[in-house]
């Protein structure tokens, strides 16, 4: 498998994907992400914290992609839990969460892809 189907995740986010309470995981439809199909594996991995000594990875297979103009479309669709944002908090703080890890350039020109996700 290649590296593109992999996701580092925070202990946090890694848990919402253990616990299946994420089963969305939003990417920049950008070329590196449009290769992504129905039926590919995933693999998430937990990033280490200090003292941690062992990696935990989780495997999910892809079950369904749709296309959006931007986040807060997303989420607004989707949901903000099932793509890892907390209850409480608002559709523009989750915009803001996401856009704090990724260049607003590349979502204006490419859109934004909402994976679904299955454990396997």
């Amino acid at each position: 498998m290649q590296d593109i189907y992999k996701f580092e995740l925070s202990a946090e986010d890694y848990e919402k994907v253990v616990t299946e309470k994420k089963t969305i995981q939003l990417v920049v439809n950008d070329p590196k992400h449009k290769t992504f199909a129905v039926g590919n594996q995933l693999t998430f991995v937990k990033v280490l914290e200090e003292g941690e000594t062992e990696q935990l990875v989780q495997k999910a297979e892809i079950e369904n992609l749709l296309y959006f103009s931007d986040v807060t479309e997303a989420v607004g669709t989707l949901g903000k839990e099932k793509c890892g944002f907390k209850p409480s908090a608002t559709i523009e703080k989750a915009s803001d969460i996401f856009l704090s890890n990724e260049d607003f350039e590349p979502i204006e020109k490419y859109g934004i892809m909402a994976v679904m996700f299955k454990l396997i």
